[in-house]
């Protein structure tokens, strides 16, 4: 976890003329994190850290001793990248170590997009080397990350919610993998009731659209040649139509005698067009 924060963050530098590893972090909470790992595992006193407050959050830490330099980079099995830094293969020879290398990654330059918008998980990785260790750790629990171009760095990305919901677990960030998990149910949950809503929508527009034009055939029927030259089925169903243009189809099947079901109002409905459409077959 250490090395994957070092590896995002850190850089080999000169400051003031001296040799520094310098991690420039954005959070507060990566900050205290880092502190912690480095008294953890190297011991190290606060006094041995110079800590420089970034202006809103976050902070840079440098570490100066030669000896302390030399200890974390054998330890962590650091190599420098020109002023970058690398991580050996070896750190993430095994999955557990790669979680942890991917949690130190996320820490220090992941980030998860707000779920009501849209899902994306994604790490700033910066070079080639980087990326391929953060895809080989993803992969070791399934998930398929995605490499793009941002600027000057690479960034590896998720966009499936079952890919971001199962890193955010194999990362530890439970309350935030359970939050993420609750407004993906909500938002399938109201995708559900609007595709419903615009289905029956919809069906009534076509139902209502439907209704009006067999109206205006029977309308035309009568202005041609008068609804009383249809057969008696049809006239009935003619004049029940026009006195209630609202009913449906099940409706008007029960208004006539003997009641019909839907296929035979269809049926009646279906020679109307045709008389509307030559009228002179009544004749």
């Amino acid at each position: 976890m250490l090395a994957g924060i070092i590896t995002l963050d850190g850089k080999m530098k000169l400051q003031d003329g001296r040799r520094c590893m310098s991690v420039r972090m954005e959070k507060d909470e990566v900050v205290e994190t880092l502190i912690r790992l480095l008294q953890m595992v190297f011991d190290i006193r606060e006094e041995e850290l110079e800590i420089v407050p970034r202006t809103q959050e976050g902070a840079r830490i440098r570490i100066y001793d030669a000896d302390r330099i030399d200890q974390i980079m054998k330890t962590l099995k650091l190599t420098e990248l020109e002023d970058r830094l690398d991580v050996d293969e070896i750190v993430l020879s095994r999955n557990c170590c790669r979680i942890a290398f991917l949690r130190g990654a996320f820490l220090a330059a992941g980030s998860v997009a707000n779920p009501e918008s849209q899902y994306q998980l994604e790490i700033v990785t910066g070079r080639d080397s980087v990326t391929h260790h953060v895809l080989t750790s993803m992969a070791s629990f399934g998930a398929e990350g995605r490499v793009t171009e941002h600027r000057y760095s690479q960034v590896v990305y998720l966009k499936d919610a079952d890919g971001i919901s199962e890193t955010l677990g194999q990362l530890g960030a439970a309350s935030a993998m359970m939050e993420f998990e609750n407004i993906r149910i909500v938002k399938g949950i109201r995708n559900n009731i609007n595709r419903e809503v615009n289905c029956d929508t919809a069906n009534i527009a076509k139902t209502a659209n439907a209704a009006v034009r067999r109206i205006e055939e029977i309308q035309m029927i009568d202005a041609a040649v008068g609804l009383d030259s249809l057969p008696s089925g049809l006239r009935e169903l003619a004049k029940v139509r026009l006195e209630n243009p609202d009913l449906s189809l099940k409706e008007l099947g029960e208004m006539m005698d003997p009641p019909l079901g839907k296929s035979g109002v269809n049926h009646r409905l279906r020679k109307l067009s045709e008389y509307a459409a030559n009228p002179e077959k009544l004749r």
